[in-house]
């Protein structure tokens, strides 16, 4: 046998072994529901710096307005305000959240970082809070929390 031939039969044992690895695993793919709410922005709270957070993956909290998911996926957050006064909640913001602004006029998003929401925060009480609309989750890690998947300031 040529060195040539030897190197393609080499070749053609790595490229089939490549193959059969890849064909022999377990592809799973988890089906998630995401829902749809829409609310005003209270404040945002930079979660980088606590531990807690950095363990749980959870980058920010955005407090809002009127925020009271119902249904039995969001118990574990239901349960966290009992006994609390007032109808504001929280959503996290992790790495897979994207954040977007809209224009009404136009209805075309914008991808914008997370640190441009601060801009648009006004003092408690001001009242004529920024609208958002918001596509969230329960938060695998943390029971108890609400992840964003998707933010859209409208402006």
């Amino acid at each position: 046998m040529s060195i040539i031939k030897v190197q393609k039969y080499i070749l053609l044992c790595c490229v089939l072994a490549i193959f059969l690895s890849a064909c022999g695993k377990k592809q799973s793919f988890e089906s998630e529901t995401l829902y749809f709410y829409s609310g005003e922005m209270l404040s945002l709270v930079d979660q980088r710096k606590n531990e807690h957070s950095q363990a749980n993956g959870v980058l920010y909290t955005l407090m809002l307005t009127d925020f009271r998911p119902q249904g039995p996926v969001f118990q574990k957050f239901i349960e966290s305000y009992q006994g609390a006064t007032g109808k504001e909640g929280h959503i996290v913001l992790t790495k897979r959240t994207k954040i977007y602004t809209r224009s009404p006029s136009t209805n075309t998003k914008i991808s914008i970082p997370v640190s441009d929401l601060y801009e648009f925060i006004k003092p408690v009480g001001a009242g004529d809070y920024p609208k958002i609309e918001f596509w969230v989750t329960p938060y695998k890690k943390v029971e108890s929390d609400v992840e964003a998947v998707e933010v859209i300031l409208i402006q």
